[in-house]
């Protein structure tokens, strides 16, 4: 190419050419939008290359060297590429240099004169008069004539068209710029035109256009405003400092409270060039900026004015980047007042609506096309970000982060897709210049990792995509914090976290089944990166997140819970009761079945690691247990060896442990109450939720006949026993402690299956009597004659089981044993089932017990096994004879049952025996009969002469037998007109009886005499 330059004169007339001044300014305007008119930018600076001896003879050498390069930029770059900022400042530069070549006042001095003048022909071209205003003040700095540049400051604030926001900019840029080299001047103009007219409203005959005027006022004073802010940031470092409060904040603060949008902004914008500008400063000097948090306060309540749900100005990103850069000042704000600030900030931003809403058009102004209103809703995210790590940046530690994410982590569970996803993806943001900009210099903590965590991860399976993602960005840079703080270097890479990246394209499949196995991998890399001491939180931010706003979110948490207590949990055994406690209390507010059972599931898993916590934790929660509780219990049964492991350890304890105590009623009644102690009782309702479970089945069936034994006697010792009192209420329970262990027992014998068992008792109504003491021994026989009928094979292990209680302390146990065995005995099952020794040695024993309902019903058995074994009356005649003969002497029998059961019992038995058994003791029993053929009690008179009808059969031929019968016929025949029908119908069934022998003994007499 080759080079040359053109000479021209510029003052030979008569042609009217522009002056250099001229030329070379319009030329840098073109340059400065080189895109436009078809690319004039490249042609303009090749242009005034060629001119540069023209305009100036200095220019020349700076030009060649300065120009070349930008055309080469402007040859590499599109109208996109293109950083339209940074070519602004290399043609700014270039004219500076220039200028400063050149070294000609005058020059100088007419080069802002004719730009100054023709700024008007850029009236129809806002960006490119904005850029001219920037090198009028580009020249007005290499100026050294005051009055020349007092004189076009004054020019330039008096022509400019103040309505217009883009000029109004430029005016500022330019006055700022001009400001490098004449701070006391500028500022002097500055203040000269606050006080001028163009500040008062101007009257009107009619006053119509008052509001037009007003608007013009809030413009110009717009204008002002900015000029200051682009002062402070131009200004040297070294003078500005000791102006910003007196020039500056003076004359600006006296608008802060403005109701008019335009100075809102600007001040914002002003308030953030002063920030930028202390802070540039401050690099090299300390400063204490006091007015710091008064100017925080005034931009908190610019963006506190704004609509709540609605984004139609800049207001909110621009004072979150004013704010962005006050942060890094001091004096820092306080806990409250940087509370405060995210709190307005954060709330404001988050709960806009989603972008794609259209708001409804008002009268006061017109809807956003949906591309200014994407770039706002951009902007002011960004913004918010920017805010966020300046609070980051003045307090890069783990307490720095929290400050900020306690702000953000409320939203995180939103019930609106487009509010978390803002949040989750500032966290990422956040978290990830945290992250780069993290430099550890001690070992220390990242003591909120566990809470991060656990507030983050259950957002992996968010219904909404893009939370999904984010999230797992969060997690990915969250552990890799923890081991930039565990010491590890910066070009550490762990496989195991690297690979969560890979989880991203699992995470855009929206099959909750994806989702939920993908979280459960996640967190099988979290946990193994999680320290012990974070496990805690990590666990307990989980338990909230059962409750989230999102179903999936909620399932997600239960999941990850789960994943992290089978792989950690072992190490947790002291916050067990903590924990339980607290699924407790979340299981009152989760609704979706699929959470509560994957609650259950917890629970199941913290059983299996430390049993005897989560049981005690579980017996003391308060009783009647309410429903959540008892689910915990229920979630129990779920697994087989875990169920085996606590219905072992609760009969273990029921045997062991006292099951009510005797409290006095009052000292003035006297007397006792039965009160069930709390641990047995809860025990017995534990049992009877955990079998409701039906996989509890297996240990059930396995453990069927302890288990029976046990809740049998549980239940005997709970009949008739008062419910213990409410700690908190000091009321009782309201909770019948003998149906507890009635209702485990049915649920047992469901458990299992013995179905005709269950349907006899039911249409029996034997499950009511066993709860009552008036029915309790009815309804146990109930009980052991279903059994007999319907489940034989079980009765050998259940009767083994039930042995050992008959020599228990408490009566009641040995009663309801007894009673049981007693029944047993009338079914011929238990010869077949070869128990039949066992049963009676046991009756036998009981013939001897202190209670006498004990004793009577050992009688009754005894009498039994003449209705269920008859063959085998003759085997224990002796024995039962004895018994019998026993019962009838029975002294200690205030209402004569074991009398009654003695006689009964025999009548039965004779009907069996041989008589070489009976001969010698018929007539010993015959006379012990007697006395009770006068008794007032109507069964004993009823049992008497029914014995007497059984034993006479014993006696034929026998003139002993017949003087005994003449001895008491004048008394049975009185019985014939007994008041009891029943007595006189037992006597006329047997009086044949006793005739015939008495007859026959008469008969035998007389024929013997013969």
């Amino acid at each position: 190419m080759i080079s040359f330059k053109l000479k021209m004169s510029f003052s030979a007339p008569p042609v009217n050419l522009p002056t250099p001044q001229t030329l070379m300014i319009r030329l840098l305007v073109n340059a400065a939008f080189p895109f436009n008119s078809r690319g004039h930018g490249a042609p303009s600076l090749s242009l005034l290359q060629v001119l540069s001896v023209n305009i100036h003879p200095k220019t020349e050498a700076v030009w060649d060297k300065e120009i070349p390069p930008l055309l080469s930029l402007l040859e590499e770059s599109t109208p996109g590429s293109l950083d339209k900022k940074q070519w602004d400042e290399k043609l700014l530069k270039l004219l500076s240099k220039t200028l400063a070549v050149i070294d000609d006042d005058k020059w100088t001095c007419q080069l802002a004169a004719e730009s100054t003048r023709y700024l008007s022909t850029y009236n129809n071209f806002l960006e490119e008069k904005s850029f001219l205003y920037r090198c009028i003040g580009v020249t007005l700095q290499q100026s050294f004539n005051k009055e020349v540049v007092k004189k076009q400051l004054q020019e330039i604030l008096l022509t400019a068209r103040h309505n217009d926001a883009v000029e109004r900019e430029g005016v500022a840029m330019g006055i700022g710029l001009c400001a490098n080299s004449h701070l006391e001047g500028t500022l002097a103009k500055l203040d000269e035109f606050g006080k001028s007219d163009a500040f008062k409203k101007s009257p009107s005959i009619f006053n119509l256009l008052k509001e037009r005027n007003d608007v013009e006022v809030e413009k110009v004073k717009s204008t002002l405003i900015l000029c200051y802010g682009q002062v402070a940031l131009n200004a040297p470092p070294e003078k500005i400092l000791n102006r910003i409060d007196e020039d500056i904040l003076r004359c600006i603060s006296k608008h802060f409270n403005t109701k008019d949008l335009t100075m809102k902004l600007s001040l914002v914008q002003s308030v953030g060039l002063i920030a930028k500008a202390i802070s540039e400063c401050v690099k090299k000097q300390g400063f204490i900026f006091s007015r710091k948090q008064e100017l925080i306060a005034v931009m908190l309540d610019f963006i506190k004015a704004e609509p709540v749900d609605l984004l139609r100005t800049p207001v909110r990103h621009l004072v979150m980047n004013t704010c962005a850069a006050l942060m890094p000042l001091d004096p820092a704000l306080s806990e409250n007042e940087s509370f405060d600030l995210l709190k307005v900030c954060v709330n404001s931003v988050f709960s806009l609506p989603p972008e794609t809403n259209t708001p409804e058009k008002t009268k006061e102004e017109e809807i956003l096309d949906p591309k200014q209103r994407k770039a706002l809703y951009k902007d002011t995210l960004a913004a918010l970000q920017e805010l966020l790590k300046s609070v980051v940046v003045k307090d890069p530690t783990p307490d720095g982060l929290q400050s900020v994410f306690k702000h953000i982590e409320s939203w995180l569970s939103s019930g609106h897709d487009h509010e978390r996803e803002r949040a989750v993806t500032a966290t990422a943001h956040v978290l990830a210049y945290y992250l780069d900009n993290l430099t550890v210099k001690n070992m220390v903590s990242f003591h909120n990792l566990g809470a991060l965590l656990g507030r983050v991860s259950p957002r992996c399976s968010d219904p909404h995509p893009a939370v999904r993602t984010a999230a797992i960005d969060c997690i990915y840079t969250l552990l890799y914090i923890q081991l930039r703080y565990e010491g590890f270097s910066l070009d550490y890479k762990d496989e195991g976290v690297d690979c969560l990246l890979l989880f991203k394209d699992r995470l855009e499949n929206p099959d909750p089944s994806v989702l939920y196995k993908t979280c459960s991998d996640l967190t099988k890399v979290m946990s193994k990166r999680l320290p012990q001491q974070q496990l805690t939180t990590f666990v307990f931010m989980l338990f909230e997140g059962l409750v989230d706003s999102q179903p999936n979110c909620c399932r997600a948490s239960s999941v990850i819970l789960n994943t992290v207590l089978k792989n950690r949990g072992g190490g947790l055994q002291d916050l067990v009761p903590e924990m339980l406690e607290v699924l407790h209390v979340r299981l009152q507010n989760i609704t979706e079945e699929q959470v509560r059972v994957a609650v259950g599931q917890t629970v199941l898993i913290l059983a299996s690691q430390h049993l005897q916590i989560v049981i005690n934790t579980l017996v003391n929660q308060p009783l009647p247990y309410d429903s959540w509780t008892s689910e915990m219990w229920m979630a129990l049964g779920a697994d087989p060896i875990v169920a085996n492991q606590i219905i072992e350890m609760v009969m273990e304890k029921l045997l062991i442990m006292a099951p009510y105590v005797d409290k006095k009623e009052s000292m003035m009644r006297g007397g006792s109450t039965k009160v069930a102690t709390n641990q047995p009782l809860a025990m017995t309702c534990g049992l009877k939720e955990l079998l409701l479970n039906g996989q509890s089945q297996e240990p059930a069936v396995s453990l069927f006949p302890q288990l029976f034994s046990c809740l049998t006697v549980r239940l005997a010792a709970s009949v008739g026993v008062s419910a213990p009192k409410d700690s908190n209420t000091k009321h009782a329970a309201s909770i019948h402690v003998a149906g507890v262990a009635a209702d485990a027992l049915r649920i047992l014998l469901a458990r299992a299956q013995l179905d005709e068992v269950m349907k006899k008792l039911d249409e029996d109504n034997a499950w009511d009597a066993m709860r009552e003491p008036n029915t309790h021994v009815n309804g146990i026989t109930l009980l052991a004659r279903a059994m007999a009928k319907h489940a034989g094979p079980r009765l050998p292990a259940i009767v083994e089981c039930l042995c050992p209680s008959l020599n228990n302390i408490y009566e009641c146990q040995r009663v309801t044993v007894t009673a049981f065995f007693s029944e047993l005995l009338s079914h011929h099952v238990v010869t077949e089932l070869m128990l039949i020794d066992v049963l009676m040695n046991n009756m036998m024993e009981r013939i001897s017990d202190p209670c006498c309902t004990v004793r009577m019903l050992a009688v009754r058995g005894l009498g039994n096994i003449a209705v269920g074994s008859p063959e085998k009356v003759n085997k224990y005649a002796k024995e039962l004879l004895a018994a019998m003969s026993s019962g009838m002497e029975e002294k200690d029998d205030p209402g004569k049952l074991i009398t009654l059961e003695a006689m009964s019992g025999l009548s039965k038995v004779l009907l069996h025996l041989d008589k070489k058994n009976v001969h010698l003791l018929v007539v010993y029993i015959f006379m012990k009969i007697k006395p009770f053929l006068e008794s007032e009690n109507d069964d004993i008179r009823c049992a008497s002469i029914l014995l007497m009808g059984n034993l006479s059969k014993f006696g034929s031929g026998e003139p002993v037998f017949k003087d005994q019968i003449h001895n008491v016929l004048v008394s049975l025949l009185l019985h014939l007109v007994d008041p009891n029908p029943k007595v006189v119908k037992v006597l006329k069934e047997n009086t044949h009886k006793l005739l015939k022998q008495m007859f026959s003994c008469l008969w035998i007499n007389v024929t013997s005499r013969g």
